[in-house]
């Protein structure tokens, strides 16, 4: 069993270092000493321990030579959402490829749930790094929707014609900004006080604000606006209208 060890901690500073030449055979020959060690409590105890570790490390193994194509389409979504309001093509296209090199991953014997440090300093699940990309690409979807058509009882198009009668419609549907590449849930978790009821209150769009796409921002911004509703905020508190 100690030479199965010695074998397993060999691969795990194998692939620390980027490397997995030799790492397979190494995950091999430490599952036949196990496999030939005797039938005991003990022992017995100990294969449970020893076939997590290597499922682990050959998880590692199937990411390993994935890790870069992973970082840089991580990294491709991540700079377009910085932008704070991106081209709703790209960021849906930058989104796709994030997607598709995850899921090949996963594929190919990738456990997601391991973390792992796509952005430096910053480790958790690779499936977690996914539900960015994925979310991502429904607010560029979002965002490059065309605007819908209004409808009016006048049998000329929109745009033609006599432009002094006013369309007649519907309650038009609120204005407002994207989600930042945020689900609308963790905004409500965020915001606090007169900037989360009106948030709520305004369940169909989210606020067009200067600052950081996102909530943090959002709670930051001293006015908000949903098409030609402005709000002006002190803290998370509607600012008093000076008289």
């Amino acid at each position: 069993m100690h030479d199965a060890k010695r074998l397993l901690h060999d691969v795990e500073k194998q692939l620390e270092g980027g490397q997995t030449d030799g790492a397979e055979a190494k995950l091999a020959q430490a599952i036949e000493i196990m496999n030939k060690a005797p039938n005991d409590p003990r022992v017995n105890w100990g294969r449970v321990q020893y076939n997590s570790a290597i499922a682990v490390l050959k998880g590692k193994m199937a990411l390993s030579p994935r890790m870069a194509k992973l970082r840089s389409s991580y990294k491709a979504v991540a700079d377009l959402q910085a932008q704070g309001k991106p081209d709703g093509k790209a960021l849906v296209a930058a989104a796709d490829a994030c997607i598709a090199t995850f899921k090949d991953a996963e594929s190919s014997g990738a456990n997601l749930n391991v973390p792992q440090e796509l952005t430096p300093g910053k480790s958790r699940p690779l499936r977690d790094d996914l539900a960015d990309c994925e979310a991502a690409k429904k607010s560029g979807s979002d965002t490059g929707k065309a605007p819908d058509v209004v409808a009016t009882n006048d049998p000329k198009p929109a745009g033609t014609g006599d432009t002094t009668k006013p369309a007649t419609t519907d309650k038009p549907k609120a204005a407002g900004g994207s989600d930042g590449g945020v689900p609308r849930a963790k905004w409500v978790k965020k915001l606090k006080g007169d900037r989360k009821r009106i948030f709520e209150e305004h369940a169909d769009a989210f606020p067009e604000y200067e600052g950081d796409p996102g909530p943090k921002g959002a709670a930051k911004a001293a006015e908000w606006k949903y098409g030609t509703e402005v709000f002006k905020f002190k803290g998370s508190k509607l600012a008093k209208e000076k008289k």
